[in-house]
């Protein structure tokens, strides 16, 4: 599996519920201008997760580079050919949202065990 940070995962998530909405497929979704395919590339030391975005011919089976991506560690994206501005902001968004709810309460519960112990 792709290792980045949780919120740059999160992220990720946000595009591949896009793409199970549009094509029922993890990588796959369809864009204003055709279809497209993302392809995730090296895991990067600092969390980003990065890798590029092919477009999908007219024939439903051959594709051509199109792009690339780039979410950084903190969950903002700073590329993703193929998706729109508005896209990006909500998925951003939806992440940040995830990402409070599923941490904030991790670290209330850390927080409570240590005050018992104290």
């Amino acid at each position: 599996m792709y290792k980045c940070s949780a919120k740059a995962q999160l992220v990720l998530d946000q595009v591949r519920a896009r793409c199970q909405q549009d094509t029922q497929t993890n990588n796959k979704w369809t864009g204003k201008s055709g279809s497209y395919m993302y392809l995730m590339g090296r895991e990067n030391p600092d969390g980003k997760a990065t890798g590029v975005v092919h477009k999908i011919q007219q024939d439903g089976v051959s594709h051509k580079l199109a792009g690339s991506f780039k979410i950084m560690a903190d969950g903002i994206i700073t590329r993703f050919t193929g998706l729109s501005k508005a896209n990006w902001n909500e998925y951003m968004k939806n992440a940040e949202v995830e990402y409070k709810a599923k941490y904030s309460e991790t670290e209330k519960s850390e927080a409570q065990s240590e005050s018992k112990i104290a």
